[in-house]
């Protein structure tokens, strides 16, 4: 019986070390509108100062933008890009980046404290430049 239940726990920790390699489960809205700076997401439900993902589909920097949602108007959220909109086209795909830092608050915090004071600070991307 030993045997049998030893068996059976080296199958269990297989199939963990298999699921531990699965890459993780991303929910996509894709974008309907883009007025001016503002952008209409649909089929994504994320809090009003979170951070979401726009894949380019065409890469002149980098493959995605970063956007913060700023409010709300039926079932869609209102975006508003960090950075420019070339390569966004209508449909493309937006996506919570939670899933790839694992982190369940996606809403950019910064760093006060003293070691801020004298320093320059990126306010939209939360970053110290000196």
């Amino acid at each position: 019986m030993t045997a049998k239940f030893a068996r059976w726990l080296g199958q269990i920790d297989s199939f963990e070390k298999q699921l531990s390699q699965l890459a993780p489960v991303r929910h996509y809205g894709k974008l309907t509108r883009v007025t001016g700076l503002v952008l209409e997401a649909t089929g994504l439900q994320m809090p009003l100062g979170a951070n979401c993902l726009i894949k380019r589909q065409h890469q002149p920097a980098s493959d995605e933008i970063s956007c913060e949602v700023v409010g709300f108007n039926a079932h869609k959220m209102l975006l508003m890009p960090y950075q420019d909109l070339a390569g966004i086209v209508p449909g493309a795909q937006v996506y919570h980046p939670a899933t790839a830092d694992k982190q369940q608050n996606s809403s950019q915090q910064f760093p006060l404290g003293p070691a801020l004071l004298i320093r320059h600070a990126d306010g939209a991307l939360f970053r110290l430049i000196c």
